[in-house]
């Protein structure tokens, strides 16, 4: 019924007509249909993109803070364990030394301070009675009037615990910017008396560890204003999001973002719609609640733009295609009509037409079309033709790469005999020294020229190749070099599969240029063990030697995925962090680590789990 219908619809219409109606019910229905579903999954699954990387910074974040406020209370928990607090503020020995009891005490503020990056000041302030055995000195401070009016003073008298809170703090030239500070209650002996250990995060060291241009970041403490944003005018603001108790824990998707001028209460439609992740981390040991928003503000105006420019291909692609099927529809018609009298001619046993017609009718068209499609025939079977030939010429050159190959094959045995004839005649002549350094270099080269062509060994085969390496250099060196391995207990090494030849290059850079100054006593350490998560193999390669200067640290570690200008330092090191991202992905690599006069350690990541995997 419907096909009888679809006839005679057709039936009573032109051709011109016909084609319109078949373009408009077979291209511009459908390709709207599909347009506006692509369109519609596309702008969710780009919305969900920037939903997944707005969560994925707010996670960095979360971490990063989290990881912080543990290390601030280990901080703690050591200033509390060290008794001569307790005796200075409190004790009255007339044999103690207040000078040399606050000195180790200040030495001992100094040291951490000095060691720790993340930390901006360090202060413990006690009551003005207990501070007669306390020499002057700038981490051990009295309640002052100025103290007793802080915040941070007036919350320490509410709350017995430790706990956390923003702060303004003048810098120099009378900057003024907040801060977050670990508060941290001391009891002492006497009786309702107890110091303050005062610990202030630095902002440089949150920036460094979780700005990103392409986002806006936002952190709070309780209720308080936000203490350290993207935006350092943003700081000392209301948080951007309203904050209520029926609020998730964390939630990703579309946010108001309120501006800076948008005061306490906003109105409820004053923000700015973003993309962002919002996050609640309650930090160690305290019952204070950390609030992380991170925004991304162009993914909005990004994707509207992206539908915009799609929405606007799609329009202009059915109107070109309208126009061109208008022009050809008009074009068929007319060739129709030629072709009807070229077959009323036939009809008439005038066979000449192909000869007669050039150009003038759709039939000599076709005709034209078939000797094309004749021609692109030929075509395809010569580009046949030839592609079996270079088929050919690939097999052959194929069979004399490998007829190469196994002559370099025997090039290596005929290297290891002839050093194994020399060893035994050193050997038999006593000249056991120059034996055992012929059967090292044997053994090392047979390592090397073994895993050229193979892309994975086992861990203690690399350790032994490690050790034999290590010894060849101790031959060189003598007593300048020392080499010691510390292995975790809980790794098998033979069941741990890792590039081959990939540490020894790291010593081999230690030995080069981190013990290049020293004439004895050099030492290097390799530390193989799992992260705590048991998915990364770490290895850290540590040297005693010079080390390196901030900016030649800075410039050594630029190189680290950029190959350097100059192919004679730092090249190793580029090789060694490309191989690792080749083979195991962007996310794992080298850090490097050093500091001047003290040593250097350079640390190779590879997953552990993936390793132990490719034994199964």
């Amino acid at each position: 019924m419907i096909n009888n219908l679809h006839l005679k619809y057709f039936s009573k219409k032109n051709m011109k007509h016909q084609l319109i109606t078949l373009f408009i019910w077979a291209i511009v229905i459908p390709v709207l249909i599909i347009g506006s579903v692509l369109g519609i999954l596309t702008y969710r699954r780009i919305i969900s993109h920037y939903e997944d990387l707005t969560r994925s910074q707010a996670q960095l974040v979360h971490s990063t803070i989290v990881s912080t406020s543990i290390y601030m209370h280990s901080i703690y928990e050591t200033v509390i364990s060290n008794q001569e607090i307790a005796e200075l503020l409190c004790a009255e020995d007339p044999e103690l030394d207040p000078m040399k009891a606050t000195g180790d005490l200040a030495a001992l503020f100094d040291k951490t301070l000095s060691n720790t990056a993340m930390l901006a000041s360090l202060r413990l302030y006690a009551p003005e009675e207990l501070m007669e055995n306390v020499a002057p000195n700038r981490y051990i401070l009295p309640f002052t009037e100025e103290i007793r009016d802080s915040r941070w003073y007036q919350k320490s008298t509410e709350i017995s615990g430790n706990f956390w809170i923003s702060d303004i703090r003048t810098g120099q030239n009378e900057v003024t910017y907040w801060e977050l500070h670990y508060c941290c209650r001391i009891p002492l002996p006497r009786k309702n008396a107890y110091a303050v250990l005062v610990m202030s995060v630095s902002n440089d060291y949150l920036r460094s560890l979780i700005s990103n241009q392409n986002y806006q970041i936002f952190i709070n403490v309780n209720e308080e204003p936000v203490f350290i944003s993207s935006d350092r005018h943003y700081a000392g603001r209301p948080f951007p999001l309203e904050l209520s108790e029926e609020m998730e824990d964390s939630r990703t998707g579309s946010f108001l973002l309120y501006p800076q001028d948008a005061g306490a209460h906003p109105a409820p439609d004053a923000g700015e719609k973003v993309i962002g992740s919002y996050a609640e981390a309650t930090l160690y040991h305290s019952s204070d609640q950390l609030h992380i928003f991170v925004a991304d503000p162009n993914a909005v105006g990004t994707t509207r733009h992206l539908l915009e420019v799609f929405i606007g291909i799609m329009a202009l692609a059915l109107l070109i295609s309208a126009v061109i099927i208008f022009l050809y529809a008009t074009y068929f018609s007319s060739r129709i009509n030629t072709l009807r009298l070229a077959m009323y001619k036939v009809s008439n046993n005038d066979y000449e037409i192909v000869d007669t017609i050039r150009g003038d009718d759709e039939l000599t068209e076709t005709f034209r079309d078939m000797k094309t499609m004749v021609q692109k025939l030929k075509s395809a079977e010569a580009r046949i033709y030839e592609a079996q030939i270079r088929e050919q010429m690939i097999t052959n050159q194929q069979q004399q790469v490998e007829l190469k190959l196994l002559a370099n094959q025997i090039n290596p045995h005929f290297l290891y005999n002839t050093l194994e004839a020399i060893r035994m005649k050193a050997f038999v002549e006593g000249n056991r020294g120059v034996a055992n350094a012929i059967k090292l270099l044997s053994k090392s080269m047979r390592y090397v020229l073994g895993n050229t062509q193979t892309t994975s060994t086992t861990l203690d085969k690399e350790l032994d190749y490690i050790a034999t390496y290590m010894a060849i250099m101790k031959l060189r060196f003598g007593s300048c070099i020392n080499y010691d391995l510390q292995l975790d207990e809980s790794l098998d090494p033979a069941a741990c599969q890792i590039l081959p030849i990939l540490l020894q290059p790291v010593i081999e850079n230690a030995i080069s240029h981190g013990l290049a100054d020293l004439d004895e006593n050099g030492h290097i350490i390799l530390r193989i063990r799992p992260s705590k998560d048991r998915t990364r193999l770490c290895a850290y390669v540590f040297d005693n030697g010079s080390g390196m200067s901030r900016e030649t640290l800075r410039e050594v570690a630029s190189h680290l995925d950029t190959p350097p200008e100059d192919t004679g330092h730092g090249v190793g090191l580029y090789n060694i962090s490309n191989r690792i991202h080749l083979f195991y992905g962007p996310e794992y690599g080298i850090t490097i680590r050093s500091r001047e006069h003290f040593g250097t350690c350079v640390t190779l990541t590879i997953p552990l789990c993936a390793a132990e995997e490719e034994l199964l």
